[in-house]
């Protein structure tokens, strides 16, 4: 595996998230490169390149010329930040009842069940994280609207770590699959108003169970946030 293997990057950043989520990175908290690559056995490359990513969704900040620090989560911003991706979501929903291609929804369809198979045998959440983005991706794209799939998915993308974290919740799998069930549902049926409703709630609901695991919730998950690479992805 290359330095510039999005496995390395990525994993680093899901580490460092959970390092934040779980209070072992205060804000403020410096993060330093070097020994981030030296505690995640990598180089800099994906060090330099998970940070990247962790300023785009805001949840660390950093100024030109200065080092990377981990960001004040403000709770009332992060509950704004899902107030708006659940009404983009919802108008999105609304308009790809009716615009969504057989192909696109076939492949919604496809998406679906597949999380439902890794929910059935215990999968990594991880990548049923990663089927719901894709979920919401497909729903959201359908709608046909350049300025709406715009503004929505740079939205999504803030709220991505938020989002994806809030899954590992006790209960929030099972109820993150209901909810998109319930949703693809009213897609297939081409009940506009429903899907907007639906989905919105959906988002909504997102956001509160992070708040709640975040003020409930101080232990480490590894499973799902791993804190070191395995050997493969250090190849």
């Amino acid at each position: 595996m290359s330095e510039r293997d999005p496995t390395q990057a990525d994993a680093v950043r899901l580490a460092i998230e959970s390092d934040i989520f779980n209070g072992r990175l205060a804000p403020g908290a410096p993060l330093e490169e070097g020994r981030l690559a030296t505690r995640f056995g990598v180089s800099r490359t994906p060090v330099r390149e998970a940070i990247t990513q962790l300023v785009q969704a805001g949840i660390v900040s950093k100024s030109a010329h200065k080092r990377a620090v981990v960001a004040n989560l403000d709770p009332g911003t992060l509950l704004e930040l899902f107030e708006a991706l659940s009404e983009l979501e919802g108008a999105a929903a609304f308009l790809s009842t009716s615009r969504m291609a057989p192909g696109e929804k076939t492949e919604l369809m496809a998406i679906h069940e597949a999380a439902a198979e890794n929910l059935r045998t215990q999968g990594d959440p991880n990548a049923y994280a990663e089927l719901g983005s894709a979920f919401h991706q497909i729903i959201v794209r359908g709608c046909r609207n350049k300025v709406l799939i715009d503004t929505a998915e740079s939205l999504a993308l803030r709220v991505l770590p938020y989002r994806r974290f809030q899954v590992v919740a006790a209960g929030r799998l099972e109820r993150n699959q209901s909810d998109h069930d319930s949703i693809i549902s009213a897609i297939f049926a081409g009940d506009a108003r429903a899907a907007r409703e639906r989905i919105q709630r959906h988002t909504l609901e997102q956001g509160d169970a992070l708040m709640r695991f975040i003020a409930l919730h101080k232990t480490s998950h590894e499973d799902f946030y791993p804190t070191t690479l395995t050997e493969e992805q250090r190849l």
